[in-house]
């Protein structure tokens, strides 16, 4: 048995923008320094207006700074249901926003130059059971016909045999953290401003839109939350329970020379999300409701699933991270309620958010700037088929 590290790796860290003391003006208050924030930042400055990004510790300390880098429109099992559900239009549409936001990343990360181990890659949704095949040939088929790069393959260079697995060809994986920080340095001046440890304490939305910090506040013309849930107003943060849940899953990282170069997840069980990217291979899952508390055995399995599979003989970090999923499975990005004009948010990525925050950033830039967006009905805050997909959600958390 892989002897597990004393404690868990954390992103706080010491900070590289100062904190907020002053009371400043600004076009966009963006309250949270992750993936979801920065990206939204970078876009609404290159639509000419002004921001200013608060974060609650450093940049990515979050759930950003815990992800295992896959950049991929391919979110499991998924194309076939929504189509199924919503209809072919609104399947196709979700699809296309993902997809191109990988293209959309790829361009940023050349223009900007950002060094974060940016690769392409092919993913794959996995199976070592023979149930699922049909509904895995189903997934492909659906995907494919919208247009995404989708096929059903029978082999892989996972070291066990599968069943099936539906690819998506061309996708990409890198070091989120490092290309947070290169959106960051691309954001912070001419008019812009970034401030770390500087918690939203307070919202105030009646004449002009403000945040409070602990030391200062910052008027603005709008307002984006991009953390994990609204954080205010408290109305906000009490009916979003309606529209999403939040889950744990666990992550163990090791350095290895692994030769792998797709990457791989699987709804099995048994079988787990792996990556090798950055120099690590990275092996998570054993996704829980937050009020689990046995962590160390959630690790230990999938230690114990890397030394099995992969030889591993240590490792060098774990930790876990805390995601949001929707009930009807599309993410909510929009008005935080429906009366709001000036406040936005993004939540209930579903563990996708290196290709949904892109697709946020998009929506909330043509929100603000009064621009026709074809996508932004299909994740719009307040569905009430969310709520009504509640019983359907907690059917297949428990199994």
């Amino acid at each position: 048995m892989i002897k597990l590290p004393d404690k868990e790796f954390s992103n706080i860290d010491k900070p590289a923008h100062p904190e907020l003391t002053d009371d400043v003006e600004t076009d966009v208050v963006i309250v949270g320094g992750g993936i979801t924030g920065l990206t939204t930042a970078y876009i609404l400055k290159k639509a000419g207006l002004k921001v200013v990004v608060l974060e609650k510790h450093n940049l990515s300390s979050g759930t950003t700074g815990g992800t295992t880098g896959k950049v991929t429109s391919q979110h499991g099992i998924k194309y076939a249901d929504i189509q199924r559900r919503f209809g072919e239009h609104t399947a196709r549409l979700y699809g296309q926003a993902n997809q191109q936001a990988i293209d959309q990343i790829d361009r940023i990360i050349k223009q900007e130059k950002i060094m974060c181990d940016w690769t392409r890659a092919d993913n794959y949704v996995y199976t070592t059971k023979q149930e699922p095949v049909a509904s895995f040939k189903e997934e492909a088929k659906a995907a494919a016909k919208l247009g995404l790069p989708a096929s059903f393959e029978t082999k892989s260079e996972l070291p066990f045999q599968i069943t099936g697995a539906v690819k998506f060809a061309n996708q990409a994986k890198f070091y989120a953290k490092d290309y947070v920080l290169g959106l960051a340095k691309a954001v912070d001046g001419q008019g812009s401003h970034i401030y770390e440890y500087s918690e939203a304490v307070g919202f105030h939305m009646s004449g002009s839109s403000s945040v409070e910090t602990r030391k200062a506040k910052v008027t603005a013309k709008h307002i984006i939350v991009a953390t994990k849930v609204p954080a205010a107003p408290l109305l906000a943060r009490l009916s979003y329970c309606l529209y999403e849940f939040p889950t744990t899953s666990y992550l163990v990282a090791t350095t290895t020379k692994s030769s792998l170069k797709g990457m791989y997840i699987s709804p099995d069980r048994d079988n787990y999300s792996i990556v090798h990217n950055s120099g690590f291979l990275l092996i998570g899952g054993e996704n829980r409701l937050p009020v689990m508390r046995n962590h160390r055995t959630r690790y230990q399995k999938l230690a114990d699933y890397g030394e099995k599979h992969f030889g591993l003989k240590k490792i060098d970090y774990m930790w876990r991270a805390m995601d949001y999923l929707p009930y009807d499975g599309v993410p909510l990005i929009g008005k935080v309620y429906p009366g709001s004009k000036h406040i936005f948010t993004a939540t209930a990525f579903q563990k996708w958010g290196l290709t949904t925050s892109m697709v946020a950033a998009n929506i909330f830039r043509d929100l603000i700037l009064n621009e026709p967006n074809e996508w932004s009905r299909i994740f719009r805050t307040n569905r009430l088929k969310t709520v009504l997909s509640i019983p359907r959600s907690l059917k297949m958390l428990h199994g």
